[in-house]
C-alpha cells in the first residue's frame, strides 16, 4: 500500500510541475523568443487576459491578468462586464486551481520554497490576521480606481488632474502591489540602472524605490521557509478570487470514515503550503475560506486516502 501511495504522490507532483513549467514558459513567451530568437508577438492577443498576474512583455496597467485588466479598465471609465463574467466563471468552475497550477509567480515561489526542507508556520492568530492584509490593500485601491473611472465620465479635465496627481499609481494601479511586476520589470530595471551607474545611486533615488526593492526581496526570502507568503497575504488576485472561490463547484472533500483527525495524523495540515486548518473545515468540502489553491498536496500525502476531489 505504501509503495502505491508513493507512486501516486510522485505522479501527481510530477504532473503539476510539468503543467507549472509549461504554463510559465507559455505565459512568459518572451522566454521562448529569447531562447529560439523568434518573434511571437502575434500570441499577445491570446495570452492577454489569463487568471494570472502578468508577463514581462506586458506591464501591469496594460492588462494580462484578470485583476490588472479589470482595474485598468475601470480607471479608464469603462466597466468590463464581459471580463468580470469570465473571471467569475473561471473561479466557479475551477476554484483557485490557476493559482496552484498556472500562475508564474506561484511557480517561482514554489521553486524558492524548495531551497529549504524545513518549513515554518505562522502562529495561528497572526496568520488569521495577516490573511486580511490583502483585503486592506485591495479595497482602498479599488475605491480609488472606481473614483477615477467615475470622474473620467463626469469631468475629463478633473480626471487628468487626479491622474497627474497620482503619478505612476494612476498609470499602473497595481504595480506597487504586484510581485510579478517586481520580478519581471522593477527588479531587472533597477539592477540595470545600478550597473549603468556603476553604483547604488539608482536604488536610493527616492524612498519608494528603495522600499519596494527591499520589501519584495524580503518577501521572496521569507518564501523559502513560508511557502507562498505573497499569495497568502498580499496578492490582489487572491483577494478577488478568495471571496468567490468558497462557492466554487470544484473543491476537495474529506471522508469522515477514513480521516482519523489531527491527534492521530494531521498530515494534511502539515503539508499544506497555505497553512489551511483543513481538519476544522466541513467534511463535505473545504476551501480554507477561499484560500485553497488545489495544489493537491493534502490529497497526495494523506496516508488514509481520505481526501478526494469533488465537483458539484
Amino acid at each position: 500500500m505504501s509503495r502505491n501511495f508513493k507512486i501516486r504522490e510522485q505522479k501527481t507532483t510530477l504532473i503539476r510541475r510539468i503543467v507549472q513549467i509549461s504554463a510559465f514558459i507559455f505565459i512568459n513567451y518572451a522566454i521562448i523568443e529569447f531562447i529560439f530568437s523568434i518573434n511571437l508577438l502575434s500570441f499577445e492577443g491570446t495570452v492577454k487576459i489569463l487568471p494570472i498576474l502578468n508577463s514581462p512583455r506586458n506591464p501591469i496597467s496594460d492588462g494580462t491578468g484578470f485583476t490588472e485588466f479589470i482595474f485598468f479598465s475601470i480607471s479608464e471609465g469603462e466597466f468590463p462586464f464581459f471580463v468580470i463574467a469570465i473571471f467569475l466563471l473561471v473561479i466557479l468552475f475551477s476554484g483557485r486551481a490557476s493559482c496552484g497550477w498556472l500562475c508564474p509567480i506561484g511557480t517561482i515561489q514554489d521553486a524558492i520554497s524548495a531551497i529549504s526542507s524545513k518549513k515554518r508556520t505562522v502562529r495561528l492568530d497572526r496568520h488569521e490576521t495577516y490573511l486580511n492584509i490583502k483585503y486592506v490593500i485591495f479595497v482602498p485601491v479599488f475605491l480609488i480606481i472606481m473614483a477615477m473611472g467615475i470622474t473620467r465620465n463626469l469631468n475629463i479635465v478633473y480626471y487628468f488632474e487626479i491622474k497627474e496627481f497620482l503619478g505612476a499609481f494612476g498609470q499602473k494601479p497595481l504595480s506597487y502591489f504586484s510581485l510579478s511586476e517586481y520580478i519581471f520589470v522593477f527588479f531587472p530595471n533597477t539592477i540595470t540602472q545600478m550597473v549603468d551607474a556603476q553604483g547604488l545611486g539608482p536604488l536610493f533615488s527616492n524612498f519608494l524605490v528603495f522600499f519596494t526593492f527591499v520589501f519584495y526581496l524580503a518577501i521572496l526570502i521569507v518564501a523559502v521557509w513560508h511557502p507562498r507568503a505573497y499569495c497568502r497575504y498580499l496578492c490582489p488576485y487572491a483577494a478577488m478570487s478568495s471571496a468567490v472561490s468558497d462557492y466554487s463547484f470544484l473543491k476537495l472533500s474529506r471522508s469522515p470514515v477514513k480521516c482519523v483527525g489531527r491527534t492521530e495524523c494531521g498530515k494534511c495540515e502539515k503539508v499544506c503550503p497555505k497553512q489551511i486548518r483543513i481538519l476544522d473545515e466541513p467534511f463535505e468540502f473545504f476551501t480554507g475560506r477561499g484560500e485553497c489553491n488545489l495544489c493537491l498536496k493534502c490529497m497526495q500525502e494523506c496516508p488514509y486516502d481520505a481526501i478526494k476531489i469533488k465537483f458539484g
